[in-house]
């Protein structure tokens, strides 16, 4: 069973995660492409604040890609950008061993990719619904708690899956060991959906997600994406903050229904926003880590990797209204497009046209 742990991408969640496990005594190695933010976690160590208040770590081992000075015989949890997914991956292959296991910290759908360069027998999923950011070298953002997911990709509950969960467990997050990761990887995936539609307006999620025009209009990508899960042949997995039944909507009094769910989602992930951070601290995100890329990181995001529309390709499933959003935030991105309710107003409008949008009676 492997034994040592690294963390390939140390910004908002793996640096989060390799934070507490080195808090609790755990040796973790930081790997990472960004030179400055590996400078400083090697020098002076690294510092959160958030949810959690004020909390701090010493110097710790980290190295860029090519600096790396011995064998990852261990867990090796990926948490870049899906984009980079194989190259970050690609960039340490010659230092894993037989007994290496890389895990998936990722959002998006890429334990295959991964396992095509490693093979599936190294690999393993993992799933973070915490948030965070990446302030700056050797800063972090924790933001609100959240439930980790790990589970082996073949099914099943491992001592390997155990030992995952054990490590991801660690610190405030709570871990749950799955034996059907895959599945929970498509419910993320799935309601992805309204996580991109509030990426269209620059507010916080108090703000964009408990507008019931947004509620709305991510109600009606979700349940395009549900079609999608359906002819993979997938079951969405329920959670407290996602209910795929309630997406399944047909009537006005459904619709009705969702709304009251979307309105528990926003007080849940906009919470921090509405009370003080211990110590007074003033949060910096406040929205999406899409978002978050777009106006603060000023670098094209991963919205085409955790967007359904990529696996509705793959299956023959039309999802136009998820097709349009990833085009209006690829056209922000270039700048042809101004964030704004504007762009919820012209998707309605568009959901509409099309005969997807939610029914409602007034």
């Amino acid at each position: 069973m492997p034994g040592s742990v690294a963390i390939l991408g140390c910004g908002a969640i793996g640096g989060l995660a390799g934070f507490y496990m080195a808090q609790a005594g755990e040796p973790v190695v930081f790997i990472d492409q960004n030179a400055e933010h590996v400078k400083a976690i090697r020098e002076k160590g690294i510092k959160v604040n958030g949810v959690y208040g004020p909390m701090q770590i010493g110097p710790q081992p980290a190295f860029t890609p090519d600096e790396v000075p011995e064998p990852l015989d261990g867990f090796v949890f990926v948490a870049c950008k899906s984009q980079a997914t194989e190259a970050a991956v690609q960039g340490i292959l010659k230092y894993l061993t037989p007994t290496s296991c890389v895990v998936s910290l990722q959002n998006g759908m890429n334990e295959g990719r991964i396992a095509a360069l490693v093979g599936p027998e190294r690999t393993m999923g993992a799933l973070p619904d915490y948030g965070g950011a990446y302030l700056e070298p050797g800063v972090l953002e924790a933001v609100h708690e959240g439930v980790v997911y790990v589970g082996e990709i073949s099914g099943g509950i491992t001592d390997r899956s155990r030992e995952a969960g054990r490590l991801l467990g660690i610190g405030p997050n709570v871990c749950e060991v799955l034996d059907d990761i895959m599945g929970r990887v498509w419910t993320k995936h799935v309601y992805s959906s309204h996580v991109l539609v509030t990426s269209l307006v620059d507010g916080s999620v108090v703000e964009v997600l408990g507008d019931e025009r947004v509620q709305l209009l991510g109600g009606a990508g979700v349940r395009e994406g549900m079609k999608v899960a359906d002819a993979a042949g997938v079951t969405i997995q329920h959670d407290e903050w996602f209910d795929p039944d309630l997406y399944r909507v047909e009537t006005a009094e459904d619709t009705e229904r969702l709304l009251v769910m979307y309105r528990r989602l926003a007080e849940h992930l906009g919470g921090h926003q509405r009370k003080p951070a211990p110590g007074g601290y003033q949060y910096v995100k406040k929205a999406s880590g899409i978002h978050w890329d777009i106006v603060y990181r000023k670098r094209k995001s991963e919205a085409q990797y955790v967007s359904i529309a990529m696996e509705a390709k793959e299956y023959g499933i039309p999802v136009p209204l998820n097709d349009r959003i990833l085009e209006m935030i690829a056209e922000i991105e270039d700048g042809k497009r101004q964030l704004g309710m504007h762009n919820i107003t012209e998707l309605t409008q568009d959901a509409e046209r099309l005969g997807i949008a939610l029914p409602l009676d007034r």
